[in-house]
């Protein structure tokens, strides 16, 4: 592959990872604010903006603006949540400026220590013991804010469920992530690398996962092909659907048989006969003895790779 390939390949994937980061983002913001709200494109706006001026500011290292784009999905979740129990009475406009004032403080942190920041950039390492739970104390202001936030609402809600009080805390939120950018960067950073390296071992059990995968498939067409062959051609009505007797279809075969096999048990459809009732128990029993056996076989590789490649996973990112 030659190099202008090469950068084309790199350019691609980071784009793609980009879209599926801005697309979390999308995905909360329509099941909380809707596609059409200002709050929406408040969101959609802020996070891509700042992920565009993450990258523009540390070029040289992606892997901490794809982080970033990452966990801004991580805060819109949490954000709407204590939108939802705490600030009800809050307007969408007023609802965007909050949700954007503690990431604009953040940019505005790395600016001012970009050098600092740039430093952590340019040297990835996982911390450990003392180091990571130094970077990860910037946390507790932030949830102390949020759980006194809480207290109030409990005792006077009106106090916190209005336009000021809920600008003053994510204001107050945004000064303390300014404060600490350096920490936050540090810990972005950290999030990058245990992704990186999850990612690396989760390749490597590809093999192994899809070959568990196929057989579980296969187990679940055999019994949702006998299910339906029971119902169908059986004089009797061996299952119920929504508690009314009747024969099911091949889809909703596949969906007992699905429920059945990882044990959920939704209770929409459920067998009315003995003879369906033992072959359930035998899918069940199978699925359990297939899952036992799957993650036995994936540790074994697991042991077998560190024999092999002993150095590989000690290797520094």
């Amino acid at each position: 592959m030659t190099m202008g390939s090469s950068r084309y390949v790199s350019a691609l994937h980071e784009v793609v990872l980009f879209a599926i980061s801005l697309s979390l983002v999308a995905l909360v913001g329509i099941s909380v604010a809707g596609s059409a709200s200002v709050l929406f494109l408040a969101v959609i706006a802020s996070a891509g903006i700042a992920t565009a001026f993450i990258r523009w500011l540390f070029p040289e290292a992606p892997f901490f603006s794809l982080t970033f784009a990452n966990l801004i999905a991580l805060y819109a979740s949490i954000f709407f949540f204590f939108m939802e129990q705490l600030f009800g009475r809050i307007g969408p406009s007023i609802s965007g400026l909050g949700f954007s004032l503690p990431i604009l403080l953040f940019l505005i942190g790395c600016w001012l220590r970009r050098a600092d920041v740039q430093a952590v950039v340019d040297n990835p390492d996982l911390r450990g013991g003392r180091r990571l739970y130094r970077a990860l104390l910037w946390l507790l202001p932030v949830f102390l804010v949020g759980a006194c936030v809480f207290v109030l609402s409990l005792f006077n809600a009106p106090l916190v469920n209005n336009n000021a009080a809920f600008v003053a805390a994510m204001l107050l939120i945004g000064l303390i992530v300014l404060a600490v950018s350096r920490s936050v960067a540090i810990f972005l950073v950290d999030a990058g690398l245990l992704f990186e390296e999850f990612f690396q071992r989760m390749s490597r059990l590809a093999v192994p996962a899809f070959a568990f995968l196929t057989f579980y498939s296969l187990l679940v067409i055999v019994f949702a092909s006998v299910y339906c062959i029971m119902s169908q051609y059986s004089p009797e009505l061996r299952f119920r659907v929504a508690n009314i007797a009747r024969t099911i279809t091949y889809s909703e075969a596949i969906h007992l048989s699905i429920a059945t096999i990882s044990t959920v048990g939704y209770g929409d459809i459920v067998p009315s006969s003995n003879a369906a009732r033992v072959l359930t128990s035998i899918e069940v029993i199978c699925g359990v003895l297939l899952l036992l056996f799957g993650v036995s076989e994936l540790l074994e590789y697991t042991r077998e790779h560190r024999r092999e490649h002993p150095g590989e996973d000690r290797r520094k990112l």
